[in-house]
């Protein structure tokens, strides 16, 4: 969906410093979204699960 886009995004511009935290901070930083630190994990598993 739009948010595994947005987290794929913060992934890719963290780099090797992409973890929960920090892709959390991105998105709030820059897609100015207000977004829970649970729903960043509950997409990074869903997303690990369809092998991105």
């Amino acid at each position: 969906g739009e948010f595994e886009l947005v987290v794929l995004l913060a992934v890719a511009r963290l780099g090797a410093g992409a973890y929960g935290a920090s892709i959390h901070a991105e998105i709030q930083a820059t897609a100015g979204r207000d977004v829970s630190i649970p729903a960043v994990y509950v997409t990074l598993k869903r997303m690990d699960r369809k092998g991105w």
